[in-house]
């Protein structure tokens, strides 16, 4: 008996083998020769858009074949950039990368100003002040409920560049407070734990931090330091695949649209589903409503308009100088922030065909 049904698995899985490969062949003669595009991208919201396009077929109907590839942070997927050919996360991660000059910028995936937050809980002092400097109308605390205090926060990332122009909306600097550095997930165990008296986070720890009950101190939008999740191609693929680039665009655009126009209560489902397998957490239809609404997306002619340079340094760089002079320090050469401005290119988005498709 186990060995009669061991061949009849036998049977079925060459039949699903010849069907799947059937079914390859059908899609490959409907849409030509596939163009294979392997993309990098962490668990977050950004990598909803694409995975949302891959489920549709959308890719193929552009004439690629786009592979996702799982890396668990920016940092990680910047190590294992000889996986992709196009890339998303931080505008950190990328501008702080050894070798930044191996890559190109194309698009925004998303603004996460308003997802990186400094949380306290519900009893700081800082909760019960707002305005203190006219500069930051929605900056909570004062520099007195600050000074002296202890901060759990990421090195070297995006939190610690929220970090810094929070303390500096008080007037002080990192030397003001202590900073523990820690990784976000750990961060904020600690702190539910008693450690720490604030701790910086970006989602989806920031809706962890909701349900224990913590308080927003701070954004990156209410501070100024503006959090683009960057689309980047692999400079040398982008220089030999130009077509295929713009391509990879129009996907991700057309599910800008979708995401854009459609309501949330009819992507809820689906973004349960891309949560639980990309970051694997059961989120809550709340979760899901704050995440879509806090993730800004923009549409080709936002882009368009974002990275402009015809009048000087167009908007997304100037977002990005803020960010490479905080890593880079005061005496930061200007030659070194033109060559890291440099990388980000408006030519990609002008090949986009219009107009994006609908997504219905």
């Amino acid at each position: 008996m186990k060995r009669t049904l061991t061949g009849l698995l036998g049977i079925l899985a060459l039949v699903c083998c010849l069907t799947a490969g059937a079914g390859a062949s059908a899609a490959s003669s409907a849409f030509g020769k596939l163009i294979p595009v392997s993309t990098g991208w962490l668990p977050e919201h950004e990598t909803f858009l694409i995975w949302y396009a891959k489920q549709q077929g959308w890719d193929h109907q552009e004439g690629l074949d786009i592979r996702l590839v799982w890396f668990e942070s920016g940092k990680d997927l910047i190590a294992g950039a000889d996986t992709w050919n196009i890339g998303a996360c931080s505008a950190f991660s990328i501008l702080t990368e050894p070798h930044p000059e191996k890559v190109t910028i194309i698009g925004i995936g998303n603004d996460e100003s308003l997802a990186n937050a400094v949380m306290v809980r519900r009893d700081n002092p800082i909760l019960k002040v707002k305005g203190f400097n006219d500069g930051y109308p929605n900056l909570y605390g004062h520099p007195a409920d600050v000074k002296g205090k202890t901060v759990l926060c990421p090195a070297a990332s995006s939190a610690q560049y929220l970090l810094t122009k929070w303390l500096s909306a008080y007037g002080l600097t990192p030397k003001d407070v202590r900073v523990v550095n820690t990784d976000a997930e750990q961060g904020l165990r600690d702190f539910v734990n008693g450690a720490g008296d604030a701790v910086v986070l970006w989602a989806p720890y920031s809706y962890s931090g909701d349900e224990h009950g913590l308080k927003v101190a701070a954004t990156s939008r209410s501070v100024n330091a503006r959090q683009p999740i960057l689309l980047m191609a692999d400079r040398a693929f982008a220089e030999t695949n130009r077509e295929a680039v713009a391509a990879f665009l129009r996907v991700y655009l057309r599910a800008v649209r979708m995401l854009r126009e459609e309501s949330v209560a009819n992507l809820s489902e689906s973004y349960k589903t891309f949560y639980k397998e990309w970051a694997g957490k059961d989120m809550t239809d709340a979760e899901v409503i704050k995440d879509i609404t806090i993730h800004p997306v923009f549409t080709l002619d936002d882009q368009l308009r974002l990275f402009d340079a015809s009048k000087g340094r167009s908007e997304i760089q100037t977002w990005l100088e803020a960010i490479i002079r905080f890593h880079e320090g005061p005496d930061a050469p200007q030659t070194k922030i033109d060559t890291l401005l440099d990388l980000v290119t408006d030519t990609f988005l002008k090949d986009v065909k219009r107009p994006i498709p609908d997504y219905r």
